[in-house]
């Protein structure tokens, strides 16, 4: 209880020093508050005022409670009772589900007082109170960690915002404490390396869309694909101090299936064949395979682009005008041709009509004719380099920084001028043929003469390491010397108004060939008729009909020590074997033409 009442005002013998008050004292009887205390102040003993409690307070008149107006004199006794109270508050510590985080959940202590207004002197007066509350924490810094403790909270306590707890009087749920999050495994990975689609390199370059659709093919040797190997995560831990287990990194086995060999521990795929690559996912295992044979289950047209593989292809369609397919391997067509361009490293097969179009089988022979006179040339240069190169190093000052593609580069400036232009030659040749047939010199032959430019040649560190790059240009001749002996076969129906050129043979096997060019460098046989057109053979020739009643040009031609069989020549055919000809001046049956043994023509039956 709080009496709040001087006796002494109310007596009246404390003079008020408001002068206001002062005034209306001797005016007539009055109350008022000031700083808390209730003063009366009457003109005499008899005189009364009137005060009005409120509900806040508990007044007493005389030891009774008061709790309606009531007219009091200096006589009466008077006290107040202001009421005071706490509300207690708490702190408690929660930790979350997972138990990464505490929280420190604190309420403070509230203190609940009140105090009388200050009121103007009245005849009347009304009082009325304050509430004023205070928040006060008992808690320290100590007793919170000794909470802690007690809630077995021992990792991630972040003692700043526990100080700040007691020092701002916080309020409500404070994270006190993170744990440490456990880092994931990495899991394995395939790296497919080959590319899945042709990229533009340059915007502005004209766009042939016949060569926007691209099929992958490898040769043998190429890198397929790479496990790359996952990592261990690391553990974690909770704000209990609990260790967290990471989870071991999802593991694939890479395997091989046909045409590839896995190597360096299950790391690498290699191809061991040419042909499409294939990808093939079941659970957990990549299985890698090259497929020799790439079928094509349409018509070669735009839609599907030109047609250029590593391997051997099978087209099931047609071959549309304008469009062109070439293969290292063999190319079967199973319907007709048209205007169109069939390039192969192998065999040709056409089982339809083949119209205004160019066969070419054994391509590989075709290339490496090609390339082989530059190619020698640029070894004969390499040697020169790496023998005036030699001599050069070994003249050298121990110890100096000068590598052997400094001086190569030195000797290519002065010496040997012409060395660049020989490697731009040969490479607008490498653009303008179809390297593919080459197989796996594709990219050899390729980035061995990228790497010999001025650039390039400084990573050549000893006369040794030049050398390698001879042995490796020297590695294609033998590799070409060895494939240039398979004789390819071209093997038709019907073909008109076309060229056909082959490595090996020629088999027309239909209704004949019509004002239609031949080159063999092997046999040439035609089961039907020849109308027109050239046929040129390195090796014997059989034609069942060649010319017609309507005087058709046609000429055979042959290689000196061989011959030519003909079932119905007609009149005006040309037959030449070696520099020898002649024109028939009639209609001939079973014929066989050659030279005798002094080397003149000779036409006589079989």
């Amino acid at each position: 209880m709080i009496d709040n009442f001087d006796k002494k005002s109310i007596s009246g013998s404390i003079p008020l020093n408001n002068p206001d008050n002062e005034s209306n004292s001797k005016q007539r009887s009055v109350a008022w508050v000031n700083g808390g205390k209730v003063y009366v102040q009457t003109t005499s003993p008899e005189d009364t005022v009137t005060i009005v409690p409120c509900p806040e307070i508990q007044l007493f008149v005389n030891g009774e409670q008061i709790t309606k107006p009531v007219e009091l004199t200096t006589a009466d006794e008077i006290s107040v009772n202001l009421p005071a109270f706490t509300e207690p508050g708490f702190v408690r510590v929660h930790v979350s589900p997972d138990k990464m985080s505490a929280f420190i959940d604190i309420k403070p202590d509230v203190l609940n007082n009140y105090q009388l207004e200050d009121s103007p002197p009245a005849p009347k007066l009304f009082l009325k109170v304050k509430h004023i509350k205070t928040t006060t924490i008992s808690e320290t810094t100590e007793s919170l960690a000794t909470l802690l403790n007690k809630s077995n909270i021992s990792y991630g306590i972040d003692q700043e915002r526990v100080n700040d707890i007691i020092r701002n009087t916080s309020n409500g749920m404070v994270l006190v404490a993170s744990g440490l999050p456990p880092s994931p495994p990495i899991d394995d990975t395939i790296d497919i390396v080959f590319d899945k689609r042709k990229s533009i390199a340059n915007s502005s370059e004209t766009i042939n869309f016949k060569e926007m659709q691209s099929i992958p093919s490898v040769s043998s040797g190429d890198v397929l694909a790479i496990k790359i190997q996952g990592q261990l995560g690391k553990p974690g831990k909770n704000v209990l101090g609990q260790e967290i287990r990471v989870n071991e990194p999802k593991r694939i086995n890479l395997l091989s299936g046909f045409g590839v060999q896995i190597i360096e521990d299950g790391i690498k795929a290699i191809a061991q064949t040419e042909g499409l690559p294939v990808v093939q996912k079941s659970g957990t295992n990549y299985i890698i395979s090259v497929d020799p044979v790439l079928k094509i289950p349409e018509d070669v047209n735009v839609k599907t682009g030109n047609i250029r593989f590593k391997g051997n292809v099978t087209i099931l369609g047609s071959v549309e005008n304008d469009m062109s397919v070439s293969a290292s391997g063999d190319i079967t067509v199973s319907n007709i041709i048209t205007r169109c361009t069939i390039i192969a490293g192998g065999n040709v097969t056409v089982k339809g009509n083949i119209v205004n179009s160019e066969i070419i089988s054994g391509g590989f022979f075709v290339i490496c004719n090609t390339l082989k006179p530059p190619l020698q040339e640029l070894g004969k240069a390499l040697e020169n380099l790496l023998l005036a190169g030699a001599i050069m190093y070994d003249k050298l000052p121990p110890n100096t920084n000068i590598n052997f593609g400094n001086v190569l580069v030195l000797l290519i400036e002065k010496r040997y001028t012409n060395f660049i232009g020989l490697l731009d030659k040969i490479q607008k040749m490498f653009k303008e043929l179809d390297m593919k047939l080459l197989g796996e010199y594709d990219h050899k032959l390729q980035k061995l003469v990228n790497n010999l430019h001025l650039i390039k040649l400084v990573q050549y560190q000893t006369p040794a390491d030049f050398e390698a790059t001879i042995n490796e240009l020297n590695s294609f001749f033998y590799y070409a010397a060895r494939h240039e002996k398979n004789r390819s076969l071209v093997d038709v129906n019907v073909v008109l108004n076309s060229v056909i050129k082959s490595s090996g043979d020629v088999m027309v096997q239909g209704a004949g060939c019509f004002n239609t060019h031949i080159i063999a460098e092997g046999n040439v046989t035609v089961n039907g008729v020849v109308r027109g057109g050239v046929i040129e053979a390195k090796d014997d020739i059989f034609i069942k009909e060649l010319g017609s009643e309507f005087s058709s040009k046609s000429v055979v031609i042959t290689a000196k020590d061989k011959k030519i069989k003909i079932t119905n020549a007609f009149e005006g055919v040309k037959v030449q074997v070696g520099k020898m000809q002649k024109v028939l001046e009639k209609k001939m049956t079973n014929i066989e033409v050659s030279l005798d043994e002094e080397g003149y023509l000779q036409i006589k039956n079989f």
